[in-house]
C-alpha cells in the first residue's frame, strides 16, 4: 500500500519495494553530525529521507545512491514532494560506491544488517534494505574496506545498525582502517539496540 508518511518534518511517500523508514531512519537523522556546507553521500538512500535531511540541515550537495531501482525513483519524488532545491540533491543507481567518482566531507549508509538465512530473503529488491549475510555484516564490512576512498581529508563515516551485528566489531574494524570511532546514539529494544556510530577519517 503506498501512503504518504511524515518523520521528523520530512514526507515520505512509500513504496512496496522500497524500505519504509522508521526508527532506525530517525535515530541516525537525529544523531546527523554537522553537515552544513559540506557534500554528502547517503549510500543506500531508500525512501531518500536522509539526504532530504541532509539539505534540510545545510549540506552544500548531496548525492543517493541505492541499488534498488525504484529506490531511486522513490527518492526522486520524495525530493520533489519536500520542495528540495535539484541543484542540491541528486539520485543515483548503483551498488554501494558504484557509479560515485568523488570525495564527500560526510558519508551516511543505514546498512542492511539483520543476519539473514536463505529462507529468510525477501522479494528481491526490498531484501537488499534488508539483508545483512549470514553474519549481518556481509554488505557492511564490504562498505567499510571501500568507504576510506570516497572520504576528503577529515571526512566522517556515520553508520546505523543493530546489536545483532555487534557495534564492537564495526568500531574495531573502522579503528583498524585509520578512523577515530565511537558510538554516538541509540535506541534500545527487547530483542536488540539500534546503533549510529560515527567514524572520522585521521
Amino acid at each position: 500500500m503506498i501512503e504518504i508518511i511524515e518523520i521528523n518534518g520530512i514526507k515520505i511517500k512509500t513504496h512496496p519495494k522500497v524500505y519504509v523508514p522508521a526508527e532506525d531512519s530517525e535515530l541516525l537523522i537525529e544523531n546527523l553530525v554537522d553537515v552544513k556546507n559540506k557534500t554528502v553521500l547517503d549510500v543506500g538512500t531508500g525512501s531518500g529521507i536522509q539526504a532530504i535531511n541532509a539539505v534540510k540541515q545545510g549540506a552544500l550537495k548531496v548525492i543517493g545512491i541505492d541499488i534498488n531501482p525504484y529506490a531511486v525513483d522513490c527518492a526522486k519524488i520524495n525530493s520533489e514532494l519536500n520542495e528540495i532545491d535539484s541543484k542540491k540533491l541528486f539520485f543515483k543507481t548503483g551498488d554501494l560506491f558504484k557509479n560515485i567518482d568523488e570525495k564527500f566531507d560526510v558519508i551516511l549508509f543505514n546498512a542492511p544488517y539483520l543476519p539473514t538465512s536463505d529462507e529468510e530473503k525477501l522479494e528481491k529488491y526490498l531484501n537488499y534494505a534488508f539483508d545483512g549475510g549470514k553474519d549481518g555484516r556481509e554488505v557492511l564490512d564490504k562498505f567499510l574496506d571501500e568507504v576510506a576512498n570516497y572520504l576528503k581529508k577529515d571526512g566522517i563515516i556515520q553508520i546505523l545498525q543493530s546489536s545483532l551485528t555487534d557495534g564492537n566489531k564495526t568500531i574495531e574494524k573502522m579503528k583498524k582502517l585509520g578512523f577515530v570511532a565511537k558510538q554516538t546514539g541509540s535506541l534500545k529494544f527487547s530483542f536488540e539496540e539500534l546503533q549510529v556510530i560515527t567514524g572520522w577519517k585521521k
